[in-house]
């Protein structure tokens, strides 16, 4: 942390600065050292980092861990040495955050750490587990082998993330197109007619008067309600942000059925594909579990995971808890117990991560198809309340003026 100071020097002139130390006590006897009598110190304030405000739009992406991970297997191999390979990808990475982080671990590793012992210094680009099996690779001396190994463990995780993403883009990009345009028409369109049919002589049907009711709340509090809006998003965003929110979510995901189902089948690839490389790298199952709880993004289920891991320490085997928690398919479970039993857990996991990755593409195909035309259906029935809205008193105006015309008497 940095303090400036205001000091006399040993010459008795008084100069200002700035110190670069972990405390005020540090900085203190770092000047006193220098001979310099402190005046004032005070902890340097600077305005928040759009980094810190924002993190997520700075997070270093999956997709450049999973490329600095290949090249660097690649050029180990090759035989340059690690401190070159990381300067030759700290010049490559495309973002500033992955650059610092890059750099920092070459300047841990200079100063006499490993190279396992860097990463962990960088919690929020590298996860542990990507630690462990660098650390591991050190040891047994296959590091070029593990990190093709994290970088094919990335790739698959990756592609569920995205799967999942970009199904849910189509809904939600209809969705907030659909209420932007109804918006726009309700404001800047609709005022005009709605303001014909407020002077109509006769009653109006009541989907009418709805609409003018709506109109006039809009086009009234327009602002109010933009305010109102963007202060709800954000308490909103706030909330979620915050554990409590994130539970509230998590529950309510395992609650609706489709987002059940592949939220199940995406943890239950997770699983299995972290259980059987970590297996193969020599780790005890429960350490295993360890970090598996540690990368599943679900709080209910995460809670389900550690009551396993309990069990496990307690000497259980994994199968029979696994059953009892009620959270993972019942193929997996009966995958784990035959492995166990033949020694062949990690073949058997590995089969078994390539089955519900499927099946999540499966589960989130059927949900894009049902969530389509349930917007579809949404949208249309919105659009046809404003059309009839608009169309029942334009026939009874004109059937007035026609009744008008025919009772009118001949001029003489």
């Amino acid at each position: 942390m940095a303090y400036r100071y205001v000091a006399i020097a040993p010459s008795g002139e008084q100069v200002q600065g700035a110190i670069d130390v972990a405390s005020e006590s540090q900085a203190e006897r770092a000047l006193w050292d220098a001979n310099y009598r402190v005046v004032s110190l005070r902890p340097e304030r600077h305005l928040p980092r759009l980094e810190t405000l924002a993190p997520s739009l700075f997070a270093v992406k999956k997709r450049a861990l999973i490329t600095f991970t290949r090249q660097l297997a690649t050029l180990l191999e090759s035989g340059v040495p690690v401190m070159r390979c990381l300067e030759l990808l700290e010049e490559q990475a495309a973002s500033k955050p992955f650059q610092r982080a890059i750099r920092g671990i070459s300047k841990t590793i200079r100063g006499g750490s490993s190279f396992a012992d860097a990463v962990r210094e960088h919690p929020a680009v590298f996860p542990p587990l990507y630690a462990r099996m660098v650390e591991l690779g050190e040891r047994t001396g296959k590091i070029e082998e593990m990190l093709r190994q994290i970088a094919t463990y990335l790739e698959r995780e990756d592609q569920i993330a995205k799967r999942v993403r970009s199904a849910m883009a189509y809904p939600a990009f209809v969705m907030v197109l659909a209420v932007a345009v109804i918006g726009v028409l309700m404001t800047t369109a609709l005022p005009a007619l709605v303001q014909m049919f407020k002077e109509f002589d006769g009653e109006l049907p009541i989907t009418t008067r709805i609409l003018i009711g709506m109109t006039d709340v809009m086009t009234g509090y327009r602002m109010q309600i933009l305010g109102g809006t963007a202060a709800f998003a954000l308490s909103g965003a706030w909330l979620f942000s915050r554990p409590e929110g994130k539970r509230i979510v998590d529950r309510f995901v395992l609650t609706v059925p489709v987002l059940r189902a592949v939220a199940i089948n995406a943890n239950a690839a997770r699983f299995s594909r972290t259980l059987a490389i970590l297996l193969r790298a020599g780790l005890p199952l429960t350490e295993i579990m360890d970090m598996v709880v540690k990368t599943t993004d679900n709080g209910v289920l995460r809670g389900a995971m550690e009551d396993v891991r309990r069990q496990l320490i307690d000497g259980e085997g994994l199968a029979g808890p696994m059953a009892k928690a009620g959270c993972y398919p019942q193929m997996l479970v009966q995958m784990v117990a035959v492995g166990e039993e033949t020694g062949t857990l990690d073949a058997n996991l590995d089969i078994t991560a390539e089955f519900y990755t499927r099946e999540v593409d499966q589960k989130v195909d059927a949900m894009t198809g049902m969530l389509t035309p349930l917007l579809t259906l949404v949208i249309g029935v919105v659009v046809g309340f404003i059309a009839l809205s608009l169309i029942m008193p334009m026939y009874q105006l004109i059937g007035n003026i026609n009744d008008t015309g025919a009772g009118t008497p001949p001029a003489p």
